[in-house]
Formats: structure tokens, C-alpha cells, sequence
């Protein structure tokens, strides 16, 4: 859909909205860049800006997503927490074998890298609570690069100003919405502090399903 799409479709939505003042993020948003501000009238779900998942295993969900649809995803994720509902808890027990998680689709080194976020849950926990940066507590952790910390600040702890740079889905919605643009870096700056809420956005104009 392209920007001219998206404020024609959206104006009858924008207006239903008008009774109902944005969140403070929104507005900010909508202020700083009309045509996202469109793009969130035209969305009748707000970010979440709470986190409601426990963060060890909102991570592996995030790894599990790496290089393929979020759909996909989706659908591994769910059959992991059915296979071991306790991996979606805080107190995950005995992490699964890398063969068990290989057989439902996952791909060798992936599987690791999920195994390993669960063997060192408690350690990564405790970084946290010192003070420690998620990015700093996961250093080391093969398999977990920037995309995945950035998607997982967004996705799972809801951190509000992180900008994915590289994230295909988010280059094609930008594509989709504004047109060819010379720096999403630089784009990304009109949407300070809240880059988070804007991607957020921006990923629900492709329709897929989303990753948080």
C-alpha cells in the first residue's frame, strides 16, 4: 500500500478515533511524521508497551525467527511450548536436546543457540537484576546478533526507542508506505523516542502475522 493508499484508506478509521485520544507515544508520533500518523489511525490495535511474556523464553521465540516468515515462526514457536510448556515459564526445567528441536524443523545451530539461552537462564537473569544491559548479559551467546537483540527489545521487553536496521519486513513497509527513502537511519529519527512504537506500526501494514 502506498502513502497516498494508506491516507485514503485510513481517514474514515482517523476520524472514529477522535473521541478517543491517542496514547502519548502516538501522538508524538503522528505530530512528528503525518504519514505514520496515518498509517496509526489506520490501525485499531495500539502497541503494547508492557511486556507480558517471560523474557528467557520470548527471546528463544525470537531466535527461532531468525531467516524465516514470521508466520513460520509462529508456528515453531507454538509447537516448542507445546512440546515443553515449561520453556514459557520462569523457572524453565531441563532444556531440550538439540536433535528433539533439530526434528521439528529447526535448524542445527539455531537449536543451540535456544538450548543455550535456557542452560544459562539463571546467570542471564541475575546480569540483569544487577544492572547489567540485556545486550551485555547475552554477550558471548552464539547465534544472537543485532537483529535478534533489536526485534527482541521490541518485541519482548518493549523497549520504546529501537530502531531494527536490517530488518527485511520493516524495509519493505517502509518501501510500501513512503516510497524509496535515501536512510531508514536517518527516517528513524523523526520518530525519537518512540522508534520501537514506529516499526511496530509499520510491520502491522504488511498483514502478516507478528512476532510480538
Amino acid at each position: 500500500m502506498k502513502s497516498s493508499e494508506v491516507l485514503n484508506a485510513a481517514q474514515p478509521i482517523a476520524n472514529s478515533f477522535l473521541a478517543n485520544p491517542l496514547p502519548a507515544a502516538e501522538q508524538l508520533l503522528s505530530t512528528s511524521d503525518p504519514t505514520l500518523g496515518q498509517v496509526i489511525a489506520f490501525q485499531r490495535t495500539r502497541w503494547p508497551c508492557h511486556p507480558t511474556e517471560d523474557p528467557i523464553w520470548g527471546l528463544v521465540r525470537i531466535v527461532l525467527a531468525q531467516q524465516i516468515s514470521t508466520q513460520l515462526a509462529c508456528r515453531l514457536a507454538e509447537r516448542v511450548k507445546a512440546a515443553y510448556p515449561l520453556l514459557a515459564s520462569a523457572s524453565p526445567n531441563t532444556p531440550p536436546e538439540v536433535t528433539a528441536l533439530h526434528a521439528m524443523g529447526i535448524p542445527e545451530r539455531r537449536a543451540q543457540c535456544c538450548i543455550t539461552i535456557v542452560e544459562k537462564s539463571a546467570e542471564i537473569r541475575a546480569k540483569v537484576r544487577q544492572g547489567d544491559s540485556w545486550q551485555v548479559a547475552l554477550a558471548g551467546i552464539k547465534g544472537i546478533g543485532p537483529w535478534t537483540l533489536s526485534v527482541f527489545r521490541i518485541m519482548v521487553l518493549r523497549e520504546p526507542d529501537v530502531l531494527p536496521l536490517g530488518d527485511v519486513g520493516l524495509e519493505r513497509a517502509i518501501a510500501n508506505v513512503y516510497g524509496s527513502v535515501d536512510s531508514i537511519e536517518q527516517l528513524g529519527e523523526k520518530w525519537r523516542p518512540f522508534r520501537s512504537v514506529a516499526c511496530w506500526y509499520l510491520w502491522r501494514t504488511l498483514g502478516n502475522e507478528q512476532l510480538g
